[in-house]
């Protein structure tokens, strides 16, 4: 026959009052915390889920701030496209082209010049527009304002990045950056400025907005798992160089051809001057309406890009949305079930404070008054 210690009594009591004291701890914690668990130890597979989840939070967090930043900038740079189309081309540029081509006009052809300049000049204010501090139209250089009007003899041309782009003598030139030195290519040789106008419009600016961003082998991002939002000031009005007429192919530059032409015309002799006759401009003025159709479809593009971003917005909000819900029903309680829990752990505790009453020995001081 075994015999049962008093010792041994008050050991097992000990201890089965600690485990229900710190049964209705956890319970009391939980309820208060409003967690499942405290530390990874307590529940390493939820704790290893909810380390997930919360890595997937932070990169759903980080990219919808990318998609909002892109879309205002795309949004912004949409605005000024619809202001450079339905006023400065059309108001300044369109209306005062087709007075001055007109044979009964010709009287205000000077007049009609000057104001197709300022709307040349208005267009490149446009284009040298700003969204948070950053330049809208100069490719993946953000930090530079990209279009400048240069004189030189009389004759006005555009500038990107500081290179004329409407000037075929100066585009087969070497460039030279701002410190003028040469930019040399992998043989060895200099860049030209008209390969280094076809190497800015193929810039890129690559945002992670949550489509699977990734980079090849050689750690070039993939273009389709990523946003582009780097907008080319040269593509956008329509190119550079002159086409096969030596005609300028931007709308900018049609505009500052047209203007000359008109402010070079002698209203008292009705003679036109060096810069052009009726018939260069007649021929400006449909590539004039060329130029007009391709910033329009540029405007639409932009449109496109920006309705895909608030797409794309809506779609990171419910990914996020999802993912939160998750995390909380992994790291979160439920009430119902935490009440219940504590409960039962209070009735146990209590439970076995009232047992040590009857295994505990009473001493001779319990009796002492």
């Amino acid at each position: 026959m075994m015999r049962v210690t008093t010792n041994t009594t008050l050991y097992t009591y000990q201890k089965n009052l600690l485990k229900s004291s710190n049964q209705l701890y956890s319970a009391m914690n939980s309820l208060m915390t409003g967690r499942n668990f405290d530390s990874y130890a307590a529940d390493p597979a939820a704790a290893t889920r909810a380390f997930k989840i919360h890595s997937s939070l932070n990169a759903t967090n980080a990219q919808y701030s990318n998609n909002t930043t892109v879309l205002n900038k795309i949004s912004t740079a949409w605005d000024v496209a619809d202001d450079m189309l339905n006023k400065l081309v059309s108001d300044l540029g369109e209306a005062p082209l087709l007075s001055a081509i007109s044979g009964q006009n010709l009287s205000t052809a000077n007049t009609q010049g000057s104001v197709i300049y300022s709307g040349a000049e208005a267009l490149i204010q446009s284009l040298n527009s700003k969204y948070d501090d950053s330049f809208l139209f100069n490719g993946a250089d953000t930090e530079n304002p990209p279009f400048a009007l240069e004189k030189e003899n009389g004759k006005s041309y555009v500038t990107y990045r500081g290179v004329r782009i409407d000037d075929p003598a100066s585009l087969d030139q070497a460039y030279a950056d701002e410190n003028g030195d040469p930019v040399l290519k992998a043989d060895g040789t200099a860049m030209t400025n008209r390969e280094m106008l076809e190497q800015w419009s193929q810039e890129h600016q690559y945002v992670d907005i949550g489509i699977g961003f990734s980079v090849d082998q050689n750690g070039k991002v993939i273009d389709s798992t990523a946003f582009d939002a780097s907008i080319s000031g040269t593509d956008f009005i329509g190119g550079f160089g002159v086409d096969q007429d030596g005609d300028p192919t931007n709308i900018v530059s049609i505009m500052v051809r047209l203007s000359e032409i008109f402010q070079d015309y002698n209203e008292d002799t009705r003679t036109w001057g060096a810069a052009g006759n009726e018939e260069d401009a007649k021929r400006l003025l449909d590539k004039f309406s060329a130029a007009q159709k391709e910033l329009s479809a540029q405007h639409v593009n932009l449109e496109t890009k920006a309705e895909y971003l608030d797409t794309n917005k809506s779609q990171l909000e419910s990914t996020f949305s999802s993912l939160n819900e998750e995390l909380m029903s992994v790291e979160k309680v439920d009430e119902v079930d935490a009440i219940l829990t504590l409960s039962s752990a209070r009735t146990s505790y209590n439970a076995a404070l009232q047992a040590g009453a009857h295994v505990i020995p009473q001493s001779l001081m319990d009796y002492l008054d």
